[in-house]
């Protein structure tokens, strides 16, 4: 046994040591291949070519002359064409500023960065979606929409719209078609139960820059049944003026503001005109998966608990009860219901994926419904789960920005922060005294009873600072909004960007922007270090609308 013993232990030496010294000549292998790669890699490092542009606050040049400028620095046609391409977005990007700091003083600058103005249109909008929850909730109590069906079979489709070429046309990267419904069907009533926008509103033929969106809304709600009011972009073809819509209560109502023909606004006359009927397009989506609907119908819930959350709305019958199996006959007008309901109180398209600050901008978007298409129609763009990843990241964030107050609360934390005093772990100290408190909130609410008067004056000193901070910001989010849109559109896990050049998808160019937005953390987690006080930031990607206000 015991030479059995020492046998095996030299046969396990011996192949131990061979191991060992196979293991040694694969090592010195692989650092001679290492060694091999990096003589390679240092052979071909590619030459850096570093540029100056010409000064972005002059006039564009065009590609040749950009060429001529650095023709004695060697630099390759393809190379110096990348470069002019960094030179054109740095050019357009400093114009902006230019721009920005020209006319940021401006009524419209402040109504579309303003965070006071933004703040006090936020809450005109929750005011009108809590207002559009109530006659939803008569509705839906009085069983409104029991037969509600959003679901159409291709019969239906020759019946409702007028099918052009686009509908023989089986693009399996265009998820949806788009139809015009015939002039007498009526999507507003059963079973669409759509919205017509054009219905009690009138048209404004001018809205001169000088007048805000809060003067003319001031002037508006002085007449019988004004609802709201929705402002265009200013035109740079029409002397940077914008258009509008006023929405009223009743057709009645709209008639007396067509007859009153005019109101006149610090010396600005509005004109009004009667709302023309325009060709009406929907949208069908032709790749439903229906064993994937039971997800469509649990994300729609998720969505309408955080949007009614933000938009202060409360009893939603909807979010009642178990969710409804696929087998279940009613399933289908669960379905329809919460997708009806996203449109018409949150202004959000769920086969579409795209939120909108008003229902006018839904519709010339994405068109006056989004119906289901009964039939095994394939298509290779995996859409549901696209809509589903857009639903889920907004499920995540929040629409509504911090009220001016808690803006200037934060820059009063900074500033004890960067002062020089010691202070212990995760403290927050005072700018005023001593003390020192565990949490941002404790803080301002010692400096509120402790120190009101300065706290007051504080407060005066550091408004205008932040609202300008605050309008930069806003102004800089919506430039890298519109220079990244394409990127911002896809969500991990979903699709990214090498599969898009891969299979060559085409998506819709009405996808609503979603960029990222700094803002603070939690008062009580601003501070982190004793030493180097570092602020911690929550960078959120949020909806920022552009062309309503």
């Amino acid at each position: 046994m015991d030479e059995q013993a020492s046998s095996r232990r030299s046969r396990s030496f011996s192949s131990a040591s061979s191991s060992v010294s196979n293991l040694s000549k694969d090592r010195s292998r692989s650092n001679s291949k290492k060694r091999n790669f990096r003589n390679k890699k240092k052979q071909t490092k590619r030459v850096k070519h570093t540029v100056e542009f010409p000064s972005l606050d002059q006039q564009l040049i065009n590609f040749e002359q950009f060429q001529e400028l650095y023709v004695n620095n060697d630099i390759p046609t393809e190379k110096l064409r990348l470069l002019y391409q960094t030179y054109e977005r740095k050019w357009e990007n400093k114009q902006k500023e230019l721009f920005f700091d020209q006319h940021k003083d401006e009524p419209w600058i402040q109504d579309k960065y303003n965070p006071v103005n933004r703040r006090e249109f936020q809450e005109e909008r929750n005011q009108l979606a809590q207002n559009r929850f109530n006659e939803f909730l008569k509705q839906y109590n009085m069983g409104g929409f029991n037969n509600i069906n959003l679901t159409l079979s291709e019969i239906q489709l020759m019946e409702l719209f007028e099918l052009n070429d686009h509908f023989y046309n089986d693009d399996p990267d265009v998820p949806f078609w788009e139809f015009q419904l015939k002039e007498s069907v009526d999507i507003t009533k059963a079973p669409f139960f759509g919205c017509d926008p054009n219905q009690n509103s009138v048209f404004i033929k001018n809205v001169p820059l000088p007048l805000s969106r809060a003067e003319v809304v001031k002037a508006l709600s002085q007449m019988n049944g004004y609802v709201s009011l929705t402002l265009s972009e200013p035109s740079k073809m029409q002397n940077y003026t914008r258009i509008g819509w006023v929405s009223f209560d009743g057709e009645e109502y709209c008639n007396n503001c067509v007859n009153d023909e005019s109101i006149t606004i610090k010396g600005h006359v509005l004109q009004f005109q009667k709302q023309q009927e325009k060709r009406k397009f929907v949208r069908i989506f032709k790749s439903v998966e229906y064993n994937k609907l039971l997800k469509d119908l649990q994300h729609q819930r998720e969505l309408i608990k955080v949007l009614d959350k933000e938009k202060g709305i409360s009893g939603n019958p909807l979010l009642e009860g178990p969710l409804k199996d696929r087998d279940d006959p009613t399933f289908n007008r669960q379905l329809d219901i919460q997708t009806l309901y996203l449109r018409r109180i949150h202004n959000y398209c769920y086969w579409s994926g795209a939120e909108f600050s008003d229902y006018r901008l839904l519709v010339s978007k994405v068109g006056y419904h989004f119906f289901r298409l009964d039939s095994k129609k394939k298509c290779n763009l995996e859409w549901q789960e696209i809509i589903q990843a857009l639903c889920n990241r907004r499920r995540e964030e929040s629409n509504d920005e911090l009220p001016l107050n808690e803006l200037i609360d934060n820059e009063i934390i900074l500033m004890g922060l960067k002062q020089g005093k010691t202070r212990q772990k995760d403290a927050f100290p005072c700018i005023f005294c001593e003390k020192q408190f565990q949490g941002g909130s404790y803080l301002i609410k010692h400096i509120s009873s402790k120190h009101e008067k300065q706290y007051w004056e504080h407060q005066q000193s550091l408004r205008q600072q932040v609202i300008d901070q605050q309008m930069a910001a806003n102004h800089k989010i919506e430039r890298i909004s519109k220079a990244t849109i394409q990127r911002q559109i896809f969500v991990k896990g979903a699709i990214d960007e090498l599969q898009l050049q891969e299979t060559k998808v085409q998506l819709p160019i009405n996808f609503a922007p979603r960029v990222q937005q700094r803002q603070y953390k939690d008062l009580d987690s601003i501070a982190q270090e004793k030493t180097q006080p570092a602020i911690m930031f929550q960078i959120r990607e949020t909806k920022v609308n552009y062309n309503d206000i």
